[in-house]
């Protein structure tokens, strides 16, 4: 079992320690868990193949060895997913396993992981371009060419990743099983997901819906949450009836550790699962008052709120909810809520069509939400390239010079797709937001914790690249004169410099940590606010979503008992240093206008 996750949480699930080593569980015999450290996998493959591409790149372009030096040294975004396609590759060519099952980031990025290997295969074509130019000189001027080790490489890398496809895209040994939960948003998401996957050629042919809530006795809570999940479930064997559908119900407490684990398996493949009553006594709510201490935020003059955190926390309705509370304090500022996630949620929350254009909320006249469409928002990107780089070639030609192989390469070059590119597109257009002050505060929903972090490490990332850009604009400029991309470049870097000036500001930006008070996301919290201190990134408040509302029902009193000791456990960790709100768990998904408004209203006015 492999996590293909950013944010990994294998290791957490079975309990056992786990990392980049295909690591033997014990008590099982049989199974191997491996958590890929994408860092790691680059660095070795690095170790194992920079000298061979850095000579294809010294024998298809014009740069040298300065550059090339210089290219390779930086880090690439969004190579995570690179790195996780060239791992399973390893993994599969090896043979060593008889089922490898994968356990993947949120559905956005996932669909980035799977769309990968195609997009590699041209990345390889664009080196093998390279390579052809150099069997050409040599055939011309040498009489003769002799295959060496960089065809071997190319010819191995195309064989790694066409079976990679192969396997994905064949039925008989590769299956996607999407997993949600009765609600709204997940139900779209997985639509779009099932979608996708039959346009990427990879079978789906049984859905797991999870958490089913049944009510146990008279709890209220209980009940109204099962009434209001009727209608969903019968969306989604609605939706889905050409598929098996598997259902799983909601547990008292957390599926962790191997005996959990195995309860669980046990129910997923057969078994029936009936609730075993337990005794329980009055379950005690320490600092019960609902007093919400991530109101603070609305007094300060922030001009960027982030909400981050797992995925399933909660962080879009909190985003959304803070955006109207905001809008509806101050209407003299005009806000935006802006989703970096590949797969956006803000349209199922707010209920409103949003799509890649700034659209106006309905009862507001300062309040506008913006989904950002990455691959639209690349591909003009990609048209302008090409056009310079023809233009470029043209004028050469005009000088009596055509470099065929030269300009096909460039051409390439500039048409494929760079890995990590949502980050950039997402953070190039708040830049352009910025820069023309259309807004005056920027309410931020994020992917999950993985791929948060990489979105914020991206402005650092995007300065290097830009810096090499420039020297190596300025030493060819004699050569090619590409003085719109170089104008381009420059009011692009001061942009990014700009906000990630914003981002360090603890006066303007504020980071708002979501979690719920299960072990796996408590974990994962933790990481997340180690590495926002490494960015720099300020953030005051964690805020514990979902908490069970006080009952005398056995079941949510099971579930009060885990969740409480988890709330202990993080004010007695971080409450010398962070607000920690408590935020009760509705009995309903929050969804529309009116379910918002409610909802900010138990956040910021208690």
């Amino acid at each position: 079992m492999a996590s293909t996750d950013p944010a990994h949480s294998v290791g957490d699930s079975f309990n056992y320690r786990v990392g980049n080593t295909e690591t033997l569980i014990e008590e099982v015999g049989n199974l191997w868990a491996l958590e890929i450290d994408a860092d790691k996998v680059g660095d070795e493959f690095k170790l194992e193949n920079l000298k061979v591409m850095k000579k294809i790149s010294d024998r298809g372009t014009y740069f040298d060895k300065e550059d090339i030096d210089g290219f390779f040294d930086l880090t690439i975004p969004g190579i995570n997913e690179v790195m996780g396609v060239i791992r399973i590759s390893d993994i599969i060519k090896q043979d060593k396993y008889d089922l490898v099952i994968l356990d993947t980031a949120p559905t956005g990025h996932t669909l980035r992981l799977l769309s990968l290997p195609e997009e590699m295969e041209r990345w390889i074509k664009l080196m093998d371009m390279m390579q052809s130019k150099h069997r050409f000189l040599m055939r011309t001027f040498g009489g003769r060419y002799m295959a060496d080790d960089a065809d071997s490489f190319l010819k191995e890398s195309f064989n790694d990743v066409r079976r990679v496809r192969y396997i994905l895209s064949n039925e008989r040994l590769c299956e996607f099983v999407p997993v949600l939960i009765p609600e709204p948003m997940y139900i779209e998401e997985t639509q779009r997901l099932v979608e996708s996957l039959k346009s990427c050629g990879i079978a789906v042919n049984n859905i797991i819906v999870n958490r089913i809530a049944k009510s146990h006795g008279e709890c209220p809570f209980c009940s109204s949450r099962e009434d209001d999940q009727k209608e969903k479930l019968d969306t989604i064997e609605e939706r889905f009836s050409d598929y098996n559908l598997y259902r799983m119900p909601l547990f008292p407490g957390e599926v962790c550790g191997l005996d959990g684990l195995r309860e669980h398996a046990d129910i997923l493949f057969g078994r029936g699962y009936q609730y075993k009553r337990k005794s329980f006594g009055p379950v005690s709510f320490p600092e019960l008052a609902s007093k919400s201490q991530v109101s603070h935020i609305l007094n300060k003059d922030l001009r960027v709120v982030i909400f981050g955190g797992k995925g399933g926390v909660g962080k879009t309705s909190i985003a959304a909810a803070t955006a109207l509370e905001i809008a509806g304090r101050h209407p003299q500022e005009k806000v935006l809520i802006f989703s970096t996630d590949p797969a956006h949620s803000l349209v199922d929350s707010f209920d409103v069509p949003i799509g890649d254009k700034v659209t106006p909320i309905p009862g507001f006249s300062n309040l506008f939400a913006y989904e950002i469409d990455a691959e639209k928002v690349m591909e003009e990107k990609r048209q302008g390239n090409r056009r310079r780089v023809q233009e470029a070639f043209e004028k050469m030609l005009g000088r009596g010079m055509d470099i065929v192989f030269d300009r096909d390469i460039m051409t390439e070059l500039a048409s494929i797709n760079m890995p990590g590119f949502d980050e950039i597109m997402a953070l190039t257009r708040i830049t352009d937001f910025m820069k023309e002050n259309r807004f005056d505060v920027y309410i931020v929903d994020s992917a999950p914790t993985g791929h948060l972090l990489k979105f914020l490490e991206t402005p650092q990332l995007m300065r290097d690249w830009l810096k090499l850009i420039f020297r190596i604009l300025i030493k060819y400029k004699r050569v090619v004169k590409l003085i719109e991309f170089g104008e381009e470049q420059v009011e692009l870097s001061r942009n990014v410099r700009a906000v990630q000036k914003v981002l360090t500001d603890t006066e303007k930006t504020e980071f708002v940590a979501i979690t719920i008070p299960e072990e796996m996301a408590v974990v994962e919290t933790n990481r997340l606010l180690g590495s926002l201190k490494k960015l720099k990134i300020f953030c005051r408040h964690i805020v514990i979503n979902m908490t069970i509302p006080p009952t005398n029902c056995p079941f949510c009193k099971e579930k009060q008992k885990q969740q409480r000791r988890y709330i202990k456990e993080i004010k007695k960790e971080k409450s010398s240093e962070y607000e920690v709100t408590e935020i009760r768990l509705f009995p309903h998904k929050i969804a529309g206008m009116k379910d918002l408004s409610e909802f900010s209203s138990v956040i910021y006015r208690n």
